[in-house]
């Protein structure tokens, strides 16, 4: 067994759009109501090849190269415990981007897709979190994965940036 210690950058973008501004803007940007893991898995199925897979999957993938595979509403799910919790989270990336690490590295399988989440804070302000890909994707020491991994950085700083001022 081994055991490593990482530190990662978390990232904290606020914004002045509402909570449900914030995830209508994401959701749009990054198709979540046409993509999730069960029509990427259709998609496997039906293809013959990585080709043919790849050719499928382009119509699906968001304006800024990423789609959502899943959400999970953690505001419903606490919402007996805490009245009006507004969280969603995102698990967002794009297989094609994820193939390129995949292929150097099995275990970067551990961090994508990425995980985003959007959440009204105690004062009422939208936030959207996410960890650095570059921070998390860096210990595995591999220069092809970091170069992959910053390129994502720069998509995550663009895309939050863009959900905070849309």
């Amino acid at each position: 067994m081994e055991t490593l210690t990482l530190s990662r950058m978390h990232v904290i973008v606020s914004s002045n759009k509402s909570f449900e501004q914030v995830i209508q803007a994401l959701e749009s940007i990054a198709m979540t109501d046409q993509v999730d893991l069960a029509v990427v898995e259709q998609l496997v199925l039906a293809s013959n090849s990585w080709d043919e897979f790849q050719e499928a999957l382009q119509s699906k993938i968001g304006s800024r190269g990423l789609m959502t595979f899943t959400k999970i509403d953690h505001g419903s799910l606490m919402s007996l415990a805490f009245q009006g919790t507004k969280a969603q989270l995102y698990l967002i990336g794009n297989p094609l981007i994820a193939r390129q690490m995949l292929e150097q590295n099995l275990g970067v399988g551990l961090y994508v897709p990425l995980r985003m989440l959007v959440y009204q804070n105690q004062q009422g302000k939208t936030e959207i979190s996410y960890d650095k890909p570059s921070s998390v994707l860096g210990q595995f020491q591999n220069e092809k994965i970091l170069a992959v991994a910053l390129m994502l950085d720069q998509k995550l700083e663009e895309l939050t940036t863009a959900l905070a001022v849309l």
